[in-house]
Parts: C-alpha cells; sequence; structure tokens
C-alpha cells in the first residue's frame, strides 16, 4: 500500500508511476493490469496539499482499492489536468473521467436544487451540513435529480463554512450587517449568495478562482467569502492578499465526489456494493482531514499576521436576523429552487439539518 510520500510521487496515474520506487512501481503496474475496472478520479487540488485541502486522494485510492480486493483500480488525476469547475462537471459527464471533485457552486446551474445550501445561516456547521445531507429529505428533493445529467453524487465533502473576509488592501473587519453595505465581494456564480449580498446591500463581482489573487492585489474587490481552508490554499499565493477573516458561518462551501453514472452501472453487483461501502469510510476519513486542515490552516495564517475572528453567539444572532433563511425574501427563492411546496420541503431540511 502507498504510503503519504510515495503516493505524493505517484500524482497521476500511469505517469506518476514512473516516479515511484521500483518496488512499488511494480506493485502498481500489476494492480493496474489485473484490475477489472479503471476508476479515474480528477481533482482540482494538489495531491501534496493534502495538508491544507482536505481532497482525500489518497483515502479514496487506498479504500476503494481495498474494499473492492483491487477489483478496482484508481487512478488520481490532480491539479486540474481534466479542467475545473464546470469544465471538471463536464469531463464526468461525457465520460472524459469517472468521477471528479466538484464545487457546489460550479453545479447550481445544472442541478439549481444545489443552491438551497446556499441560503445563509441555517445548515453551515459540519454537524448540520452532513446531516442535511444524508437525510432522506435531501435524497428525495436533490439527489434524485442527478441522475437525468448522467452523475452519481458519491460524497458530500465537509469543508468548512464560508467567511467575511476582508483583502489585505481592505484590511476591516466584517462583522455587523452595516459592515457590509457598498463592501465589494467576490462570490461564486450562486443565485442565492446574490441574494443574500444583495440583502446585505453590498456589491458583487464574480471573478474566476484562479484570478482571484491577482484581482486582489489590484485592489479589484473588497471582500471574499471562502472557507478557511479555501482562503489558505487557493491559487496563485491568495494568502498573501487576505487581511482580516471573520468566522460568520454563513454557509458551508461544498464540495462534491460527482461520478459518471454509466460507470457506476457498469459495475457488478459485488463490487458496486463494495465500491459504495468503500465511500462510507471515506466520508469518515475526510471529515478528520477536514478537522486537521482548518486547525493547519488557521495557524499558518497566525503566522502571517492574518488575524480570525470568531463571532459571538449574538453576533451570529443579528446576522442570521438580518439576512437568514426566515427573511420573507428567501419564500420565492425556496419555490424556485423546490417548487410549489418549497415552504415546506425546506422545513424538512431544516429539521434534518438540526437533527
Amino acid at each position: 500500500m502507498l504510503d503519504r510520500r510515495g503516493f505524493i510521487k505517484y500524482s497521476t496515474g500511469v505517469t506518476g508511476l514512473a516516479l515511484l520506487p521500483e518496488a512499488v512501481f511494480a506493485d502498481e503496474s500489476n494492480k493496474r493490469k489485473q484490475a477489472k475496472y479503471i476508476f479515474k478520479f480528477s481533482s482540482p487540488y494538489k495531491t501534496k496539499d493534502y495538508k491544507v485541502t482536505p481532497h482525500a486522494h489518497l483515502e479514496i485510492k487506498q479504500l476503494i482499492e481495498k474494499h473492492t480486493n483491487n477489483n478496482i483500480y484508481v487512478e488520481i488525476r490532480d491539479n486540474g489536468i481534466d479542467g475545473i469547475g464546470s469544465s471538471l462537471a463536464n469531463s464526468v459527464r461525457h465520460g472524459k473521467t469517472n468521477c471528479a471533485l466538484i464545487s457546489v457552486s460550479n453545479l447550481t446551474p445544472r442541478i439549481p436544487e444545489l443552491d438551497i445550501l446556499n441560503i445563509p445561516f441555517w445548515s453551515s456547521s459540519p454537524q448540520e451540513y452532513t446531516a442535511l445531507c444524508n437525510s432522506p429529505v435531501w435524497q428525495r428533493h436533490v439527489l434524485s435529480k442527478f441522475e437525468k445529467h448522467n452523475y452519481y453524487p458519491l460524497l458530500h465533502y465537509v469543508v468548512g463554512a464560508r467567511t467575511a473576509t476582508s483583502t489585505r488592501l481592505y484590511g476591516k473587519r466584517i462583522v455587523a450587517p452595516e459592515d457590509f453595505v457598498d463592501v465589494q465581494f467576490r462570490i461564486p456564480g450562486s443565485t442565492s449568495l446574490q441574494v443574500f449580498y444583495r440583502l446585505t446591500k453590498a456589491s458583487t463581482q464574480s471573478i474566476g478562482w484562479r484570478l482571484t489573487a491577482r484581482t486582489a492585489r489590484a485592489n479589484r474587490f473588497q471582500a471574499l467569502d471562502s472557507s478557511i481552508t479555501g482562503l489558505y490554499a487557493g491559487p496563485d499565493g491568495l494568502r498573501n492578499e487576505i487581511g482580516i477573516i471573520s468566522e460568520i458561518e454563513s454557509v458551508h462551501d461544498g464540495w462534491i465526489a460527482l461520478a459518471d453514472l454509466a460507470f457506476i452501472n457498469a459495475l457488478d453487483s459485488k463490487t458496486k456494493a463494495q465500491f459504495l461501502m468503500a465511500w462510507e469510510e471515506i466520508r469518515q476519513a475526510q471529515l478528520l482531514q477536514y478537522e486537521n486542515a482548518t486547525k493547519f490552516c488557521s495557524n499558518e495564517f497566525k503566522k502571517l499576521g492574518t488575524k480570525i475572528y470568531q463571532l459571538t453567539q449574538h453576533e451570529k444572532n443579528v446576522l442570521s436576523n438580518a439576512f437568514g433563511h426566515e427573511r420573507v425574501e428567501w419564500e420565492r427563492v425556496k419555490k424556485r429552487l423546490l417548487g410549489e411546496d418549497g415552504m415546506l420541503i425546506f422545513d424538512g431540511m431544516y429539521k434534518a439539518a438540526k437533527g
């Protein structure tokens, strides 16, 4: 079995095998040749960044191969080799890769029901998010929508809640409702997040993730809302452009491991059961990696002199009352995303999240 160091050398599938020690190279080559199925897992993140990004590449490889008795060989294709964001979702849909790690926000144009997660202040904590995404109401009203797009959702990653983070050039703490007014926020492509920021009276800009650090240096925006791990691991040295991080815990900055439905359906029944069982163990391993990565990133930010502010419960309540899911402005969003019974369905989701 590959250890962490060997796995980092392994990198991306067959190409990476040449970087391994001879004995491990031979073992990996034999496993691939003898496997009944090849499972290509694509990720925008670098395998070597496991300390700051809870992508669980190694855990996915090891646990799937273990549970299927090497009937499935896992090839990790990292660092955006098959695209990122919406282009990576297309790679899955058209069978270029068998599975990919994709942001929820990148999937909302195709599966708008997912955007219910971006209504703020009701399912942002890891506990709430996990309880919701594993609930029958979520399966019935959201996950059931994936099949028509040739998708099979395997895992909702726990990544951490979104923040209200000022750039280094802006450098102000964003905590109270008035702190948002007229502030230029970089946000992802989510209609629910756009509604949220309209309520705050902030100004929003849609800027590609790869351009975020560059545009921050150019003072093109003043704040962004990524999770702590996202802020630290962001491309092009984004961590150096961060001013003050306020942990407002608005919504969960979630990802999904999204598989090609055709690949899942092609597995024989025994291997399919083993494969899906592996993902239950991957879920627990990924949660631990998230906890470790968040601690690491928080400590590294402190070394950089970046302030991380944890809101009091009163401050969180003030934000929730000002912008949260009970505001009348969200009624139309709930019905648009979940149908005419959207209010009732959302209440069921709320109860699932709160346990």
